[in-house]
C-alpha cells in the first residue's frame, strides 16, 4: 500500500532549509510567500516579512518584492495606510516600479498621497486607544467626550461603566459651627434637583432603548434622600425597577435610601440572576429593616444603618461567608457577627458599632485573620483588649492600613495598657502603608494615651497616610519629626488646642514636616485664615482640611498661592475619588470619610 505522510514533508523542508544560509532561508521564504494567498492569511504574511526583512545581506529587489507581497495583503485585509507605506518604501529604491503603479491604478491611488508624509499623529487601532484611556482619571475622559475622534466613543464607554444615579439631591448638611461656607438659596437647590432629576431620566431611559449601553455598565450606585419634597420619587424607582433587569454585566450595586427602595431594588437584582459580586446598602430609615435575598456570588459586602434589627443582615452573612473576602458594617448599635463570618478568608473588615463587655471580636480576628490586608474599628469601648493585642503581636502579617476610632468609652472600662499595645503591635511594620487612631479627648489616659504613642511612628517607615490624634503632652517642635518622611497625606485630631497662638504651634511644626506632604487636615483647630496654615506651615500641600470643610489649593507658576477653592459638600460625599485623583492626593482617600 502506498501511503503518503505529509508531516514527512514537512520534515524534508526543515532538514533541507536547516542546511541552508540565513539569506538562502530568506530566499526560500519568499518564495514560498508568492504562493500564499492574499485572503484570510495577514498575520502570517506580517509575520514572515518581518522575519525576512530583519537578515542582513538580502538583495533590494527581493526586499521590494517582499514589500510588494505585505502590500497586497494588507490592501485585501483592508489596511490601507500600512499598505500604503510599503508602497511608498518601494518606489523609494525603485521609482519605476511597474508592480506598484499597477497597485496604484487598480486601487485607484494617487501617487503624490504615497508620497506625501502623513502630517496627522498615528493612527492607533480602537484596542490601542483604549488601553490609552484606561490609564486617564475620570475628569480628563469626560474632556474627551468632546473630541471628534475615536477617543470620545471609547471615553464614553469608559465613563459609563459607572453609573451614580441621584434621586433626590440631598441638601448641605446644617453646621452651625461653620464660618467659611456660604448658604445658598432654596433657587439653587431647585435647580440641583431638576439637573439630577433630567439626568437620572436620560440616563435610564438610554438603559432601556439601547441594550449594548446597558451592556457596558458594570457598577451602579443610586442615591436618594429621606424626604421626596418634589413627589417624583415613585416615578424614577419605577424606571429603576424596570432598567435593572437590563443590566446584564452589572457587577457593583449600591443603594442609599428607605427600606422601600433598597427592598425593591435588591429583589429585582436577585430575580434578574444578576452575578453581583459587590453590594452597598446605605439604610437612612432609622426605624426600617431591610429584606436581603440569597445572592450567591458577593464578594464585597457593605452596610450602613442607623437602626433597624441586625438578624437579615447576619442572616446574609452566614450565607455567604465562603464566599466574602471585604466586610464593611456601620451601625452603633449592632456587633460584630463573629458566628456568622468567617475572619479567616476576608482581607478587609471595616467595622463601627458597640464592642460589648464579652465581645470576642479582637480575638477573633487578631487570632484568624490570616490574610487582612486592611483593618477598621470604630465605636463604643466597653472590654479591654490591650491583653488581645501583646497575645497576637505577630499576627495580621499582610496587614497595610489600620484604623481605631474610640468614639467612647463605658464609664466602667479602664485599660490603661491599650494604645502602647497597639503600638507594639504595629511596630516596625515595614507593609504598613495607613495608619489611623483617633480617642476621645477627655478619657485618653484610661487607655494609657499620650505623647508616647507617636513613638512608634519613627519605626513606620513606608507609611504614607497618617491620621492620629494629637496629645496635650507632646512639644510640636519634635511632632513633625516623629512622623516618617514617606507620609503624603497627614490629619490631626487636636485634643486640646494650643494655648499659644496658633500660627506660633504651627511654626514650631513645620520644620519637621514630611517633604512629601500634599495633604494637611486639622479637626478641632479654630483658626481664622486656612492661607495663613498654608504659609505658615504647610507650603507645598495641594489640599487642606479644617474640621469638616476641604480647600484647594490653587498656586501661580511661582508656587504663590493664587487662590483657595472650598469643595462643597457633594463633591466631598460623592466625588472625592476623583477630585482626589486628579489633584494626585490619592492617599487621602480616607481622610475625608466622615
Amino acid at each position: 500500500m502506498n501511503v503518503f505522510n505529509p508531516r514527512i514533508l514537512d520534515a524534508s523542508i526543515r532538514d533541507v532549509t536547516g542546511c541552508l544560509s540565513d539569506v538562502q532561508k530568506a530566499d526560500v521564504l519568499l518564495h514560498a510567500l508568492q504562493h500564499l494567498p492574499s485572503e484570510g492569511s495577514r498575520i502570517v504574511m506580517e509575520n514572515a516579512i518581518q522575519s525576512f526583512l530583519q537578515v542582513s545581506g538580502v538583495p533590494p529587489a527581493d526586499v521590494a518584492r517582499a514589500l510588494l507581497l505585505r502590500a497586497k495583503t494588507r490592501l485585501a485585509a483592508g489596511y490601507r495606510t500600512s499598505a500604503q507605506q510599503d508602497l511608498l518604501s518601494v518606489l523609494g529604491s525603485d521609482p519605476a516600479n511597474q508592480d506598484v503603479k499597477a497597485i496604484i491604478q487598480s486601487e485607484h491611488l494617487r501617487q503624490e498621497m504615497l508620497i506625501r508624509e502623513p502630517d496627522g499623529p498615528p493612527r492607533f487601532s480602537a484596542e490601542v486607544w483604549r488601553e490609552i484611556a484606561l490609564c486617564l482619571p475620570k475628569r480628563d475622559l469626560k474632556s474627551l467626550l468632546l473630541v471628534p475622534h475615536a477617543l470620545s466613543r471609547i471615553a464614553s464607554q469608559l465613563i459609563f461603566r459607572e453609573i451614580d444615579l441621584h434621586f433626590t439631591a440631598s441638601p448641605d448638611p446644617p453646621r452651625a459651627e461653620n464660618r467659611y461656607r456660604a448658604v445658598n438659596g432654596n433657587q439653587e437647590e431647585q435647580e440641583l434637583d431638576a439637573w439630577h432629576y433630567q439626568r437620572s431620566a436620560d440616563i435610564l431611559t438610554r438603559i432601556l432603548v439601547d441594550p449594548v449601553f446597558a451592556s457596558q455598565v458594570r457598577s451602579l450606585s443610586v442615591y436618594a434622600g429621606v424626604s421626596d419634597a418634589s413627589h417624583t420619587l415613585a416615578f424614577q424607582t419605577g424606571m429603576l425597577i424596570n432598567s435593572l433587569p437590563k443590566l446584564c454585566n452589572l457587577r457593583s450595586a449600591h443603594c442609599s435610601g428607605n427600606s422601600g427602595l433598597i427592598n425593591r431594588m435588591l429583589e429585582t437584582l436577585c430575580a434578574s440572576n444578576h452575578r453581583l459580586y459587590s453590594l452597598s446598602i446605605n439604610l437612612v430609615d432609622r426605624s426600617g429593616d431591610i429584606d436581603i435575598p440569597p445572592f450567591k456570588h458577593i464578594t464585597h459586602f457593605s452596610i450602613t444603618a442607623e437602626g433597624g434589627n441586625s438578624t437579615s443582615t447576619h442572616d446574609f452573612i452566614s450565607q455567604s461567608h465562603d464566599n466574602l473576602r471585604s466586610l464593611s458594617i456601620k451601625n452603633a448599635n449592632w456587633k460584630f457577627p463573629t458566628d456568622a463570618i468567617s475572619v479567616r478568608h476576608l482581607t478587609i473588615i471595616e467595622f463601627e458599632g458597640c464592642f460589648s463587655v464579652d465581645s470576642q471580636v479582637f480575638s477573633e480576628i487578631l487570632s484568624t485573620g490570616h490574610q487582612l490586608e486592611s483593618l477598621t474599628l470604630s465605636g463604643i469601648l466597653e472590654c479591654t483588649p490591650s491583653a488581645t493585642f501583646r497575645l497576637h503581636r505577630s499576627s495580621l502579617p499582610f496587614l497595610t492600613h489600620f484604623a481605631l476610632n474610640i468614639i467612647s468609652l463605658h464609664r466602667h472600662v479602664t485599660d490603661r495598657d491599650l494604645v502602647p499595645a497597639i503600638s507594639e503591635f504595629l511596630r516596625d511594620r515595614k507593609h504598613l502603608h495607613s495608619f489611623h487612631l483617633i480617642v476621645p479627648s477627655g478619657d485618653h489616659r484610661r487607655i494609657g494615651f499620650d505623647a508616647s504613642a507617636w513613638g512608634v511612628l519613627p519605626s513606620l517607615t513606608n507609611l504614607r497616610s497618617l491620621y492620629i490624634t494629637y496629645p496635650r503632652d507632646l512639644s510640636p517642635s519634635l511632632a513633625g519629626w516623629l512622623i516618617p518622611r514617606s507620609v503624603r497625606a497627614l490629619t490631626m485630631d487636636i485634643m486640646v488646642p494650643p494655648a499659644e497662638d496658633l500660627l506660633l504651634f504651627i511654626n514650631q511644626l513645620r520644620p519637621g514636616v514630611p517633604p512629601l506632604l500634599t495633604f494637611i487636615g486639622m479637626t478641632n483647630f479654630p483658626i481664622r485664615s486656612v492661607i495663613n496654615v498654608i504659609d505658615q506651615g504647610f507650603s507645598n500641600v495641594r489640599l487642606v482640611r479644617i474640621d469638616d470643610n476641604v480647600w484647594s489649593v490653587i498656586r501661580l507658576d511661582d508656587g504663590s498661592i493664587e487662590m483657595m477653592e472650598q469643595w462643597p459638600y457633594r463633591r466631598i460625599k460623592y466625588h472625592s475619588a476623583a477630585w482626589l485623583e486628579c489633584l494626585e492626593c490619592e492617599d487621602a482617600i480616607r481622610h475625608l470619610i466622615w
